[in-house]
C-alpha cells in the first residue's frame, strides 16, 4: 500500500510539473452603474524540455461549478479563505460580442444585433463545414464536422520553456445575492474574495468530437498532455 502512495505522488508531481499556471494581475473598471468589467491576465508556462500541446480556450471562463468536459479554465472563487462553490459571479462569453450585447436596453435595437451576429456565425458554421468537405472530410453530420473543426482549432501549442500570455475579460453584473438549489449565497462588500484557475487538460475524453484517426494520434502523442493544474489565488475586487 506504502509503495501505491508512494507511486501516485510522484505521479501527480510528474503531471504538476509539466506547467507552470500563474494569475500574474487582476484589474477592474466601472463601466456603467450595474456593470464592472475584470480582467484577469495569467501565464501558462511549459515547463519541460519538450513542445507540449493541449486543448483549452484559453480568454474565457467558467465557474467550478459548471466545469464539466469544458474547455475553459475553471475559476473557484474564495470568500473570507474558505472556498463557495457557487455558479457565478462570473460567467463564459458564448461569443464576442455578448459584452456589448448586454449593454443595450432597446429591444428594438437588441434584436437587430442579434439577427446581424446569428447570420455571421450561421455563415461561419457553414464555411467550416464546407471547408472540412471540400478537403476530403468522410463524416457526414455537419454538427459533428463543426464541433471537430472547433476542437482542433482550440489546440494551444507550447514550445520547450515557452510561456504564453493570455487575458481573460469577465464582467460582474453586481449582484449579490445567488441562490443555487438551497444554497444561499452572498458577496459581503466588507470579505475578502479570491479567485483560482485551474485548467482540466483532458483529452480521453474528446473521442466522440474526433475521428478515430484523430482521437488514435492525439491520445497515443505522449506530449499531447493531459491533468489538472491550479495557479495562485489573488485578490478580486467585489466592493462598492
Amino acid at each position: 500500500m506504502r509503495k501505491l502512495y508512494s507511486f501516485l505522488f510522484f505521479m501527480t508531481l510528474t503531471v504538476s510539473a509539466q506547467i507552470e499556471l500563474k494569475i500574474d494581475s487582476i484589474s477592474s473598471t466601472d463601466i456603467s452603474p450595474k456593470k464592472r468589467k475584470f480582467f484577469i491576465n495569467y501565464h501558462i508556462k511549459n515547463l519541460t524540455d519538450k513542445e507540449i500541446s493541449f486543448f483549452l480556450i484559453p480568454n474565457s471562463l467558467i465557474a467550478h461549478s459548471a466545469s464539466s468536459l469544458t474547455l475553459f479554465p475553471v475559476y473557484k472563487i474564495f470568500q473570507n479563505g474558505v472556498f463557495e462553490d457557487v455558479d457565478g459571479p462570473f460567467y463564459e462569453r458564448t461569443f464576442k460580442e455578448q459584452d456589448d450585447l448586454e449593454d443595450i436596453d432597446d429591444s428594438d435595437k437588441s434584436k437587430k444585433i442579434i439577427e446581424e451576429i446569428t447570420k455571421k456565425y450561421l455563415s461561419e458554421y457553414q464555411a467550416i463545414i464546407e471547408n472540412y468537405k471540400k478537403n476530403g472530410g468522410k463524416n457526414t453530420e455537419d454538427m459533428w464536422i463543426y464541433k471537430n473543426q472547433k476542437l482542433l482549432q482550440n489546440i494551444v501549442v507550447l514550445k520547450p520553456k515557452e510561456t504564453q500570455n493570455f487575458i481573460i475579460q469577465t464582467n460582474w453584473n453586481k449582484k449579490r445575492y445567488y441562490k443555487i438549489d438551497d444554497n444561499e449565497y452572498y458577496l459581503n462588500e466588507k470579505d475578502k474574495f479570491e479567485i483560482e484557475l485551474s485548467l482540466y487538460l483532458d483529452k480521453s475524453n474528446r473521442k466522440n468530437s474526433l475521428s478515430p484517426e484523430e482521437f488514435s494520434k492525439i491520445n497515443s502523442y505522449g506530449n499531447f498532455i493531459q491533468g489538472t493544474f491550479t495557479s495562485n489565488k489573488m485578490e478580486v475586487n467585489f466592493k462598492e
